[in-house]
């Protein structure tokens, strides 16, 4: 006969092993390095001329890399990702920023994302930030490798905004005598 104290174990290890399922099963799904995994309401890959393009709430992964918005588009070439280009309302990029959280957000009309230089265009109503600090502007260009920012304006409506992350003197003073 099964004690009330076996059964509670019983009960505890099945609810654990379910509660963690579906945990295991995004591991596994999640994309490891160099690969691309895109999801959208619909897909159209076109051979000849080396894109696809997802419609309808679409988010991309990549190494480490999520962007999303209303419209995607993929252009390979020789089987790799040459550029992402999304838009939406607005189209959104994060990317986390290994072994810091310094995590890099940013929104905009247009998105474009080039892989292999890890450059990042944001078009129409743009924002960026990290780390605290963060720029608002018509267009933002930023190198993501190299951490360079160039920002404009439109002049008509909307000019370059910028809020910086200065530590107080005694944060900056503890951190240089630890």
């Amino acid at each position: 006969m099964i004690s009330n104290r076996h059964c509670s174990l019983c009960l505890f290890v099945a609810c654990a092993v379910a509660y963690c399922l579906p945990a295991l099963a995004a591991d596994q799904d999640a994309p490891t390095n160099g690969e691309l995994t895109i999801e959208g309401d619909s897909a159209v890959f076109l051979q000849s001329q080396n894109r696809i393009e997802y419609s309808g709430n679409v988010i991309a992964y990549m190494d480490g890399m999520r962007i999303s918005g209303d419209k995607v588009l993929v252009q390979m070439n020789d089987d790799r990702v040459e550029q992402i280009t999304t838009s939406g309302s607005p189209a959104n990029f994060w990317q986390d920023v290994p072994a810091t959280d310094n995590d890099t957000e940013a929104e905009a009309q247009t998105i474009v994302y080039l892989p292999n230089s890890g450059f990042l265009e944001l078009n129409g109503g743009a924002s960026l930030s990290q780390n605290g600090n963060a720029v608002r502007g018509a267009l933002i260009r930023y190198n993501l490798t190299l951490g360079q920012l160039e920002a404009s304006g439109d002049r008509a409506q909307e000019r370059v905004r910028m809020r910086l992350f200065v530590p107080n003197d005694d944060a900056a003073q503890d951190s240089t005598t630890q």
